[in-house]
């Protein structure tokens, strides 16, 4: 007995001295809420729309990330290990407080008595009025034009993170820099790369007061780990709008046939010029801004569907 008690404890150092219990803590095999929990509700606990964070999110994937975060006292401290550039790994630590991360999250929400929840989303509630949806849905990352042109303004809520990703985009360049590995295409990729190794998940927010579309903003993104298409792009590109030109930067929502779950039916892309490889594209303004899917790694230009329809091209000038 005593001899088996020696073996196996030998057997257990050389697996922890091999590193096989880092790789595998590292290894996300399900969503688990209660640290995200714990650090959302704690760093919105000041926020003025309610949102609802404890549904687990739909279609959850992990891609091995390494995101972290731990509450310290008054703050949360987060870090995120995600592939720079070849084989280099991209360190990003952040430290969050509770009123300016509850201010960020209240730049976005539609108040529900605006809309209709319907299977594959909302209608517009025309027992109101059209000055009501002038006077309440024109701000917090909506708009309304008129009955048949209203919805979620994705270049508002691009704009309105760019100085919370900055943080990102600024410690992305320093990476790139000190590597001499820095060039337009290595900032997008690293950029994509960001977003992309963040898990998938659907979030869906919504209270009886307040309406989300299933998107979460970029702060949210970070704090939950988790994040769609429309969530991650519109993280993705403000990120990017602080490391190349805003105009090279549109935004993408389509329809497509996949064998994915996550890329099938209505979705959303970025998408971006001049990045010299050919591949999938659209044309807007009379450039060319070649596709990029933000919901898992992928390699730009390469895509797991078989048919693509833009069904509108955003900008954000």
């Amino acid at each position: 007995m005593q001899v088996y008690i020696i073996a196996l404890f030998i057997l257990l150092c050389i697996i922890y001295l091999s590193g096989f219990f880092d790789s595998y803590i590292k290894l996300d095999k399900s969503y688990k809420i209660d640290n995200d929990l714990l650090l959302i509700e704690f760093l919105t606990q000041h926020k003025t729309k309610t949102k609802n964070y404890r549904r687990i999110p739909e279609g959850f994937s992990s891609y091995n990330k390494s995101l972290v975060g731990k509450k310290i006292n008054d703050k949360a401290i987060f870090r995120y290990e995600y592939p720079l550039f070849h084989n280099e790994i991209g360190v990003f630590e952040i430290t969050l407080y509770p009123n300016d991360v509850s201010q960020q999250v209240d730049f976005y929400g539609l108040q529900n008595h605006l809309i209709e929840k319907t299977g594959d989303g909302y209608t517009l509630n025309t027992s109101n009025s059209e000055s009501e949806f002038v006077t309440n849905m024109n701000k917090d990352g909506w708009y309304f034009n008129s009955f048949s042109d209203a919805g979620i303004d994705y270049k508002y809520l691009v704009l309105k993170y760019a100085d919370f990703s900055n943080l990102i985009a600024q410690q992305i360049f320093s990476d790139l820099a000190k590597n001499g590995n820095d060039s337009y295409f290595n900032r997008v990729q690293a950029a994509l790369n960001f977003v992309q190794f963040i898990p998938y998940g659907c979030p869906n927010l919504d209270t009886n007061d307040w309406y989300y579309h299933e998107l979460g903003v970029p702060p949210e993104t970070l704090i939950l780990g988790y994040g769609d298409c429309d969530s991650k792009s519109v993280f993705f590109a403000s990120i990017l709008v602080n490391l190349i030109p805003i105009q090279n930067i549109v935004l993408v929502t389509c329809l497509v046939k996949s064998q994915n779950d996550k890329t099938n039916g209505a979705h959303m892309m970025a998408a971006v010029s001049n990045l010299g490889i050919s591949g999938e594209s659209v044309i807007f303004e009379n450039n060319e801004y070649l596709l990029l899917e933000t919901t898992q790694p992928t390699v730009i230009g390469a895509f797991d569907w078989n048919s693509f329809k833009a069904t509108s091209i955003i900008g954000l000038t």
